[in-house]
């Protein structure tokens, strides 16, 4: 299976604009095949990769893991995974609950693809940080609207990708953030 193409990546900006607009349209920038849909993982999984190298952790973070700086980016990448695949697993059942089972895997793609922007957007951002262009506060104001967009575009995934009603895509959305946060405070207590 090859990576994603730069067509492919153009056109799922493309897709992810019409998405915030709440234009059907978008589902026709993403590759909805079975090779789409194990290819829209790639792409978010080497920018992880990229992010995990380039964040630079507080001195009060890397103590808890006896200032050891690959512990701590491995175990930030664990609980990146470990959300995922919790959150679509979680996903897959709300899904298969509502009869929406045939469009799980849209939604995926286009979670998927999603991920890989905003991370793609964040990355200059945290680079100039971890090498002191800009302070930390500019990363902090950048993460909490970052936050408040992603659960914009999951709201808008769950509505145009998965077919949920609003209020199935509204808690689609809140259940991102809580498996998330979940998954980051099990991933911590265990280790």
């Amino acid at each position: 299976m090859a990576l994603p193409s730069s067509a492919e990546i153009r056109s799922a900006v493309k897709g992810l604009g019409l998405l915030l607009r709440g234009d059907d349209r978008a589902l026709l920038c993403y590759d909805l095949s079975l090779d789409g849909f194990w290819r829209s993982f790639w792409l978010p999984l080497i920018l992880l990769v990229a992010y995990v190298l380039i964040m630079r952790p507080e001195a009060a973070e890397l103590a808890a893991y006896d200032d050891d700086i690959t512990t701590f980016m491995l175990l930030q990448a664990l609980k990146f995974l470990l959300g995922w695949a919790a959150y679509f697993a979680l996903i897959g059942l709300v899904s298969r609950m509502f009869g929406l089972s045939q469009r799980f895997g849209i939604f995926v793609i286009l979670y998927n693809w999603a991920q890989a922007i905003t991370t793609a957007a964040t990355l200059p951002i945290l680079a100039a940080v971890t090498w002191d262009l800009l302070p930390v506060s500019v990363l902090a104001g950048w993460s909490t609207a970052l936050l408040l967009a992603w659960l914009y575009i999951v709201v808008r995934i769950g509505r145009h990708g998965l077919g949920g009603t609003w209020p199935l895509a509204i808690t689609i959305s809140s259940l991102d953030l809580l498996v998330t946060l979940l998954m980051h405070r099990l991933v911590d207590l265990l280790l």
